[in-house]
């Protein structure tokens, strides 16, 4: 059996960032982070980068690292990817994904010209819903490009995950579009909620760091079942 992986040190960052924003404090300086995460100071330095540009921290010269403790009370982010079943469980809830169906099909003119693919392009098609606790919160309607392989794959895994096996390249980014919609009556049906109730909509492009768009989503958020939120700088 597989060693279990190490923490990154993104991820060991983070939990000290989450020990100070429960505590109320600093966070410790770049040469004790160094010494305490066991890596170099300029390691440490592109890790504080990233935390500072998703907005955990904020920092000054000469004035300490601030922790910015009101993230604590966001589930969930615009601009961060996170997995629904681990959001679910996150909010003390049991998921339950299920795969509503499975489908390879040829790509329609307009998805061919809106990313760029060549017309007759086969795709697969996955649709999901997720449950908190049996209580149906999101569906997706997944589309990933065959290109290269006709390998199977596993669709519960994660978007980025199948992009992978079906296309051969990583996805870098993600451009997500929220919307607001009325639950059409297929969806209430598989939603167990009326038809024409208002709902969240994210429509997500996967972008390869080639540029080359290898899936994209729609997804229904159903009222109730969680918050989202943006975390920007303030700076003027």
């Amino acid at each position: 059996m597989s060693a279990p992986l190490e923490p990154s040190l993104d991820d060991r960052l983070h939990q000290v960032w989450l020990d100070a924003a429960r505590h109320g404090t600093t966070m410790p300086s770049e040469p004790s982070l160094a010494a305490s995460l066991a890596t170099s100071r300029p390691a440490v330095r592109e890790a504080l980068v990233r935390l500072e540009e998703r907005g955990y921290i904020h920092r000054r010269k000469g004035a300490g690292t601030v922790v910015n403790a009101s993230l604590l009370d966001i589930p969930a982010r615009f601009d961060q990817r996170i997995d629904i079943s681990d959001l679910i469980a996150s909010m003390g809830h049991t998921p339950r994904l299920d795969v509503l169906g499975v489908e390879r099909s040829a790509i329609t003119l307009d998805e061919a010209q809106q990313h760029e693919l060549a017309p007759g392009t086969t795709v697969l098609r996955i649709h999901k819903r997720w449950s908190a606790d049996d209580r149906p919160v999101t569906l997706a309607r997944d589309v990933v490009p065959v290109l290269g392989t006709d390998a199977e794959v596993d669709p519960t895994r994660p978007m980025v995950e199948v992009a992978l096996a079906l296309t051969g390249e990583r996805v870098g980014w993600e451009v997500v579009w929220p919307g607001a919609d009325a639950l059409t009556t297929q969806d209430a049906r598989l939603a167990a909620r009326p038809a024409g109730e208002p709902v969240l909509t994210l429509d997500v492009t996967g972008v390869s760091l080639t540029g080359r768009v290898v899936y994209w989503t729609s997804e229904v958020h159903l009222r109730g079942a969680f918050r989202y939120a943006m975390v920007r700088r303030a700076d003027w």
